[in-house]
């Protein structure tokens, strides 16, 4: 496999453009630990299919082989565009046990492509959650780790980069993407182990891998209440997020309060379980009465800032703002919408459906860019015109989506301020008594 392509570079720099359209906001966090000059093995926790490595290599600047799940090779249409993106497939049990003698070719490749300076990556998890829950490791990593350094007597001198990837939601459009790069885990220092012992060297750096990973991620361990995990960080988050300080920025700032949250939560659960079932079913109860409602926590909270003035304004803004509304979604309605409508129907998985909004976009949008500019030019006579179309729609596109959310909002506060009056008093109360039990919870 070639080592550095330019038709790789260049199918990246596309992709990159992409992900900064579809994404509300990308933070990476890290990047200066990548540490150069020497092989790397990125390990990262799996949650979104292929998004999660498409993030991975959205964010660094070195071409990555990437170790990926045999069964997507299977399309004879895929394999080839999954090659072109440096990607091999490795075998687990489930793909059949005449097929696990394939890794040792596998492996051999990757040991080759280490001992050229270069990186390789693959999930420890070695399937994805569609959870804020990383399963269990395997010892994939490790192995492929331990054996290319004892093959090179421990002179390689290479290194596993910890890679945390955060969605604050899994196949939304607009989405935030958290990527932190941690700090690098060295194997040289495995070498005594491996030599006496080398089961009990990959487990221990097994372990190592999952112990550095953990904390760049946000880690439910609950299996039993996850969703009332989820659902009391979603009404109470920012709150909590109030009192304590752990970044200038407002991304990473909520996701380090999250996970404190998380822990606190946790110990609650351990040993105020009282405390810990009331508050679950405090939040149950919201969460049933917001939906039976038709409205989220933000519309709540909106509502809960916004007087009678600033909805004027932002009435008259969003007037303003219809022809410029209505030109992003005339040109880019089309192959956002109809691929999502078949989409959720047929894709079984939710956790591929981002995937597969993602890479179909990279295909139908351009084509339809191409479409709708030529018949405007036709229709105009302005060629010009119509080239300048081509190059502003994805813009427009971004600037309408958000239009779209902002005029969405703002009818889901007139709403519950003029015709919920009961219904969102009764609401706020309940969140109040949530977030005075929060902030109890930070006081402990």
């Amino acid at each position: 496999m070639e080592n550095k392509s330019f038709g790789y570079e260049a199918l990246r720099t596309y992709v990159r453009f992409a992900f900064w359209l579809t994404h509300k906001r990308i933070v990476v966090v890290g990047r200066e630990l990548i540490p150069s000059d020497v092989p790397i093995i990125f390990a990262a926790n799996h949650q979104n299919a292929l998004m999660d490595p498409l993030a991975l290599s959205c964010t660094n600047p070195l071409q990555i082989l990437w170790l990926a799940r045999a069964d997507i090779f299977k399309s004879k249409l895929a394999r080839p565009a999954l090659e072109f993106m440096k990607m091999v497939p490795i075998y687990r049990i489930r793909d059949g046990k005449e097929n696990l003698n394939n890794n040792e070719l596998i492996f051999n490749q990757v040991t080759e492509v280490l001992e050229n300076k270069d990186s390789v990556a693959l999930f420890p998890e070695a399937a994805h959650s569609g959870k804020r829950q990383m399963l269990q490791h395997k010892k994939a990593i490790p192995r492929i780790a331990l054996e290319a350094e004892a093959k090179n007597n421990f002179q390689l001198g290479l290194q596993i980069v910890p890679v945390g990837i955060y969605y604050d939601h899994y196949w939304n459009f607009n989405r935030t993407l958290v990527v932190q790069y941690g700090s690098p885990i060295g194997i040289g220092q495995y070498k005594n182990r491996f030599a006496d012992n080398p089961q009990n060297a990959m487990i221990s750096l097994r372990d190592e891998i999952h112990e550095k990973l953990e904390p760049l991620t946000l880690q439910i361990n609950s299996k039993e209440f996850y969703q009332d995990y989820e659902d009391i960080r979603m009404v109470a988050g920012e709150e909590f997020s109030h009192y304590n300080f752990f970044s200038k920025n407002p991304i990473l700032q909520q996701f380090w309060a999250d996970q404190k949250l998380i822990s606190k939560i946790e110990k609650m659960e351990v040993d105020q379980n009282e405390s810990f079932d009331q508050l679950r079913k405090m939040t149950i109860t919201f969460v049933k009465g917001l939906k039976s409602a038709g409205f989220r926590n933000e519309h709540l909270v909106s509502a809960n800032h916004t007087s009678f003035f600033k909805i004027l304004l932002h009435l008259a803004f969003a007037i303003l703002t219809i022809p410029v509304l209505a030109f992003g979604v005339l040109y880019n309605f089309a192959p956002y919408y109809f691929p999502r409508v078949v989409l959720t129907r047929k894709v079984k998985d939710p956790a591929f459906l981002s995937t597969f909004i993602f890479v179909s976009g990279l295909v139908l949008f351009p084509l339809f860019y191409i479409l709708e500019s030529v018949l405007t030019g036709i229709l105009t006579g302005f060629p010009l015109l119509a080239l300048g179309l081509l190059v502003v729609m994805p813009f427009a596109g971004k600037v309408a989506f958000n239009l779209l959310e902002f005029d969405y909002n703002l009818i889901q506060v007139i709403r519950l301020k003029s015709f919920f009056g009961n219904a969102f008093r009764k609401l706020n109360r309940l969140r109040s008594e949530i977030l005075e039990f929060v902030v109890k919870i930070q006081a402990h």
